[in-house]
């Protein structure tokens, strides 16, 4: 009975060693999506810095448009009260409208300044917006690079597992059913691993310290032995 429980073990160990492959492997490329949506978020916040600086351009060129407009318009109402002064028949009306006149040339001087902050403030905005777009570029770049890597990744994941799982299908035949059957099931429920060695006197998957007699029943290897906490068959390796 040792010898074929021990040699059933030794199928199992290597078919073991398969199946972790294959399950980091699968882990792997589970994870692409997510990383892959990471790139894509990330991408798309720094695509809202750049619509925000051009915002704030578009903002402080209406501002401009509109001191101009406004200075346009009082540049025009100065030229028709200067063609009216000289028409004028008192001087109180003279006085009044020479005022008035006053009044808004000192409005656009006020105004020209604030066209000019208001330049500095679009030349600005205008180098900050080409700044972003600049950087927007490089990013885009590196992040179709790192798509593409991932991509090739998923390839050669994909072809190892295949790889792996072709290797696998000589391994279970050599197995007796019930054995494999409860193999195959730890397997699904500890995330890859079924079958651990002894470590320290512990569970080598669980780290759950084991009694001695336990050890002991289990280098001797005529009965399957499973872990009382994580449910694993254990093994011994010298």
């Amino acid at each position: 009975m040792a010898p074929v429980i021990h040699e059933q073990i030794k199928i199992l160990v290597e078919l073991q060693k398969i199946d972790a492959d294959i399950y980091r492997s699968k882990k792997e490329l589970e994870s692409q999506p997510a990383l892959k949506q990471k790139m894509e978020t990330d991408f798309d916040k720094k695509k809202a810095g750049l619509k925000a600086a051009e915002e704030e351009l578009k903002t402080a060129q209406l501002k401009q448009k509109e001191k101009e407009g406004d200075l346009q318009s009082k540049e025009e109402k100065i030229k028709k009260l200067q063609a009216q002064l000289y028409q004028l028949k008192s001087n109180k009306e003279y006085t009044a409208m020479e005022m008035e006149i006053k009044g808004l040339k000192a409005d656009n001087s006020v105004l020209e300044e604030e066209i000019l902050k208001l330049l500095d403030v679009v030349d600005l905005v205008r180098a900050k917006v080409a700044k972003e777009k600049e950087h927007l570029v490089g990013e885009e770049r590196q992040m179709k690079e790192e798509l593409a890597k991932l991509s090739q990744q998923a390839l050669r994941i994909n072809g190892e597992i295949a790889s792996q799982e072709e290797k696998r299908k000589a391994f279970p035949p050599n197995v007796e059913a019930k054995l494999i059957s409860q193999y195959e099931r730890i397997l699904k429920g500890r995330e890859g691993l079924a079958l651990v060695p002894v470590r320290n006197n512990s569970c080598g998957g669980c780290h759950m310290e084991l009694p001695p007699q336990r050890v002991n029943e289990i280098q001797i290897a005529d009965k399957l032995i499973v872990c009382e906490s994580c449910a694993r068959i254990l093994y011994w390796s010298p």
